[in-house]
């Protein structure tokens, strides 16, 4: 990737990707198929073609056998560029801002090759090699957490873009769980990133979670422990639909858009309410959200009640001996990421109900970062973003 290019990618997500919700019609009683052009009822792919894109849809298995389907936008041979989403989202997150606006389109049309991977265990990823069916009771299809989307998915998706683009090297930005996957696997394998990633980029990355806004975190974490009892009983997953499902949501959500201010504020903090075009509600009912395992989300709890420790799975004291030679589970060694010399963006929101300030700071001080320039837009409908840029890496003197 030539360096004029791999720094578009930050000029990109420094001064375009803040202003991707603005809206003005947060008013809206119905949304008709005339206010969102009835993007809700079409498929990914006439989407996508519709604006004169190529779409194609692959399949790729994991060493431990879940087959995941990656998404690939663009308009001929570019740059690989990778968008991985966050979870209980799918791939459509980078679709859902509408033609004009949606990062896919907008780096397609800048010539990258852009690769949406959809993670394991959501409505665009349920199969399994070994037949494990994702909606029977006490399916192993479930046991998972973002850490074997990291020691697995991660290497998987990589090796399988850089083949078929005949590349080197891709590109990648994470968004939240996006982001952990990619610090996890610099910090297990550091080699393997300096080898494969030529520039990474990180949107709110979620490593160190203490939420500040979020009512529901702070309610299924500390108050209500709805996901710790629906593991311990064998409720496998939460919030999965099949595609047919989410299609059947169309007319409810183009009647309700109110329920979006109800909903999504509720999880993301009421900045939400400004930074969404309420058109799009329905198709972010008819696309997402893609769920994942209970498992999953626990773990994510566990973090935020262990004051943002970044730390493993806790099973129970007894079985965290078993695993971890302890009754308490151990924090992840991210030592490891001080071998890693990868260009790196993070790019934080100084409203962010999940991912604070401090969390941002936190994470870059791990990932060897150090603050270059803290951007807020004026216009008070944009969530204010704080951008974080890497300082640049030393050029190793030759040696005589």
């Amino acid at each position: 990737m030539g360096s004029s290019q791999k720094y578009f990618v930050i000029v990109f997500v420094c001064f375009i990707f803040p202003h991707v919700g603005e809206s003005a019609n947060q008013t809206l009683r119905k949304v008709s198929a005339t206010d969102d052009n009835g993007d809700a009822s079409k498929t990914v792919p006439d989407f996508v073609h519709e604006h004169g894109f190529n779409f194609e849809e692959h399949k790729v298995v994991t060493e431990d056998g879940y087959v995941l389907s990656l998404w690939r936008i663009n308009r001929g041979k570019g740059v690989p560029l990778i968008l991985q989403h966050g979870v209980l989202d799918t791939a459509y997150t980078f679709l859902l801002a509408g033609p004009t606006r949606c990062p896919a389109f907008y780096f397609a049309k800048k010539g990258y090759d852009v690769w949406m991977p959809n993670s394991r265990g959501q409505t665009y990823s349920l199969e399994h090699k070994k037949g494990y069916k994702w909606y029977l009771p006490f399916s192993k299809f479930w046991d998972f957490t973002f850490y074997d989307m990291a020691r697995y998915d991660f290497s998987t998706i990589i090796e399988y873009v850089k083949k078929t683009t005949d590349s080197q090297k891709v590109s990648y930005v994470g968004h939240s769980q996006g982001t952990t996957t990619y610090i996890l696997k610099a910090s297990l394998d550091p080699e393997y990133i300096n080898n494969n990633i030529n520039v990474f980029v990180a949107l709110g990355p979620a490593l160190y979670i203490k939420p500040q806004n979020s009512r529901a975190a702070d309610l299924v974490a500390n108050k209500v422990r709805l996901f710790d009892w629906m593991y311990s009983f064998n409720f496998n997953y939460f919030w999965v639909l099949p595609e047919w499902v989410l299609k059947l949501t169309e007319p409810f959500c183009r009647s309700f858009p109110e329920l979006y201010h109800g909903i999504v504020p509720f999880i993301g903090g009421e900045t939400k309410r400004l930074n969404f075009d309420i058109r799009r509600w329905p198709s972010l009912c008819t696309k997402m959200p893609g769920g994942t395992s209970t498992k999953n989300l626990v773990h994510w709890l566990q973090i935020i009640r262990a004051g943002g420790k970044f730390q493993m799975f806790d099973y129970g004291a007894r079985k965290n001996a078993e695993v971890y030679g302890q009754e308490t589970p151990k924090e992840y060694d991210l030592s490891g990421l001080k071998q890693v010399n990868v260009p790196t963006l993070v790019v934080s929101g100084s409203n962010d109900a999940l991912i604070t300030d401090e969390s941002v700071r936190k994470t870059m001080t791990v990932l060897n970062l150090s603050l270059i320039h803290i951007s807020e837009p004026t216009r008070p409908l944009y969530i204010s973003y704080a951008v974080f840029c890497l300082k640049k890496k030393k050029k190793k003197k030759k040696q005589k």
